[in-house]
């Protein structure tokens, strides 16, 4: 009986974890026919990027991510033609999260619930001194130390936090909701 019943767990959590997966691509299926891109670029984005996808909770954050790939940065900017950390950090809490923000860097960082780095999850946000000791840049955490951000010498890139220069300069990061994913 015993047996069984591990049998029957196993089977339950192996198909909740498949369930799971295709839920996600479904998803992310559906959101690049609605955003009228190509569904298997964004799986080839994440598996360029070394993400699970099988870790996803939003994959919002994923499409919007790749969406935004390689925008030119531009202080102040606000558009494809070019934006900065916080305006991207902004666009994604805003239109995809569904959580008001607003602000640079510094407000926004004043304004979340400060978090462990071992504790950052997909969504929250990593603050930097990239300029003196106060912040000024912000990221969008995915997963595997991995962010998303709009860089003044690269524009929009999926970055890690293990590159000496991201370690060298992250200062802290900020929870501004709790993952509930679906």
């Amino acid at each position: 009986m015993r047996k069984i019943i591990v049998i029957v767990t196993f089977l339950f959590g192996f198909l909740t974890l498949a369930r799971s997966n295709d839920q996600v691509t479904c998803t992310i299926e559906a959101l690049a026919y609605e955003n009228e891109m190509k569904y298997q670029d964004i799986i080839n984005f994440i598996n360029k990027e070394k993400l699970d996808i099988d870790e996803i909770s939003y994959p919002d954050v994923y499409v919007f991510a790749y969406s935004w790939l390689n925008t030119p940065y531009r202080y102040g900017g606000n558009s494809k033609n070019g934006i900065d950390c916080s305006r991207f950090v902004m666009k994604m809490y805003n239109d995809v999260l569904g959580i008001p923000t607003n602000g640079t860097s510094r407000e926004i960082f004043n304004k979340g619930n400060t978090i462990d780095k071992s504790q950052l999850q997909e969504g929250d946000l990593v603050f930097f001194r990239t300029r003196g000791n106060s912040v000024s840049h912000v990221g969008v955490y995915l997963q595997d130390n991995k962010f998303v951000h709009s860089s003044t010498s690269k524009g929009v890139v999926v970055s890690s936090l293990n590159e000496p220069y991201w370690q060298r300069t992250y200062y802290k990061s900020a929870r501004f909701f709790e993952a509930n994913p679906f």
